[in-house]
């Protein structure tokens, strides 16, 4: 079985053509251009099916994240010396970090890397570079989440800026163009033009009727397809941060990741509010972060008779219900009917942010005032499918 964290490459001693090529008397030349083709092979992709079909995230090939609090000098000369090469350095100031990544040893798997150079640089964090997910699936069905939730349908004004982690905002989109929308691209790849993720967790932010006032800050950190690392997303964080946005949607989920944990939370004790959609592996999965993380909202998604969408995540990390199967979504010009927990943990995020009380009240504060005002779902009290119940609007500018 493979390593946790590690997709094999092909190395050129375990090519069936270079090893032909070995054993005969051909030309170094062309034994030579064996190697490279060998070592040009792609790499698997970091993705694996499951079972129902769906992808799945693994950690990305020989790539070691690390977080220094210290100047990075330290840490890139004891990895060097140990064999490691510096791919990226990415300062986070607004979380008092530097960012670096390493390509790590032949032969040396991820829990060995975060090991070793824990071991070598004592107070530095490193760990895998996990993938996050996209959360919404297509559906069909009217529009009644406005309704449900006590949103009224002019819209309210944001008291506070507001900030998403996510697929990017197609540039073709109006909001871009008139300044409603400011975005900077962390992912690269192929989609620094935008996703249509993006665009409709950003309409459902400051859709018509949606939030009003104060631009929406996007930060995209989507490469390629559904899925981004850790270290796009802790680059949006920091600009973000640098931005003074004060709440913060994360439709996207994945596993726990140490790094994410440790700038999360230090974003947390500056004063930003994370809401983050607890992810559609379905009932029986292990909690997915950064949902799960305790100094996060982690929003579930129902539908219009209050009934739990049947792929959201369960468990203790659950603390609030929002609409979140068959929502329309009015994407620019079109109408989109969608489900999944990432459509409902942006009226999560809007409802924070339209509440000038809320604004003002620390994690733990907002957590209690979404619990007092929700409509009781399930069983009696706080539970592991609906949380405190269904998100109900209290405060509009």
């Amino acid at each position: 079985m493979m390593p946790q964290g590690k997709v094999a490459k092909l190395p050129w001693k375990h090519h069936r053509l270079c090893h032909w090529l070995r054993r005969t008397d051909v030309v170094r030349l062309l034994l030579f251009f064996c190697v490279f083709i060998a070592a040009c092979t792609p790499a698997q992709s970091p993705f694996l099916t499951t079972p129902d079909g769906r992808r799945a995230a693994v950690e990305s090939l020989d790539e070691l994240i690390v977080l220094t609090a210290e100047p990075p000098q330290r840490l890139v000369a004891a990895a060097e010396a140990l064999g490691y090469v510096v791919r990226a350095q990415h300062p986070l100031p607004e979380l008092n970090d530097t960012l670096v990544v390493f390509d790590i040893p032949d032969g040396t798997t991820i829990p060995e890397a975060i090991a070793e150079i824990e071991a070598a640089v004592p107070g530095v964090a490193a760990g895998a570079n996990h993938l996050y997910f996209l959360q919404n699936t297509t559906g069909a069905g009217l529009e009644y989440a406005g309704p449900m939730i006590g949103w009224p349908s002019s819209g309210c004004t944001a008291q506070a800026i507001v900030g998403m982690i996510d697929g990017g905002v197609p540039k073709s989109d109006t909001a871009l163009a008139s300044g409603r929308i400011i975005q900077q691209d962390f992912g690269g790849g192929a989609n620094t033009s935008g996703t249509e993720h993006g665009a409709r967790v950003a309409a459902l932010l400051v859709g018509p009727g949606r939030l009003a006032g104060r631009p929406l800050y996007s930060a995209n950190v989507v490469a390629d397809g559904e899925a981004a690392g850790v270290v796009p997303i802790l680059r949006g964080l920091d600009w973000l941060a640098a931005n003074d946005v004060r709440v913060v949607n994360i439709s996207m989920a994945g596993p726990r990741n140490k790094l994410m944990d440790r700038a999360l939370e230090q974003a947390s004790r500056n004063g930003m509010v994370l809401v983050a959609a607890v992810g559609n592996d379905g009932p029986n999965a292990p909690p997915l972060y950064p949902a799960a993380f305790p100094f996060v909202i982690g929003v579930t998604a129902v539908d219009r008779d209050g009934a739990v969408f049947r792929k959201a995540g369960r468990g203790v990390h659950v603390d609030v219900a929002a609409p979140g199967v068959d929502v329309l979504i009015r994407d620019g010009k079109s109408l989109r009917i969608l489900s999944g927990t990432s459509m409902a943990a942006p009226f999560v995020t809007a409802a924070i942010a339209a509440d000038q009380t809320l604004t003002r009240q620390s994690i733990n504060e907002i957590r209690r005032s979404l619990t007092a005002a929700a409509a009781d779902l399930g069983t009696r009290g706080h539970d592991t499918i609906f949380g405190a119940g269904l998100l109900q609007v209290q405060g509009c500018g």
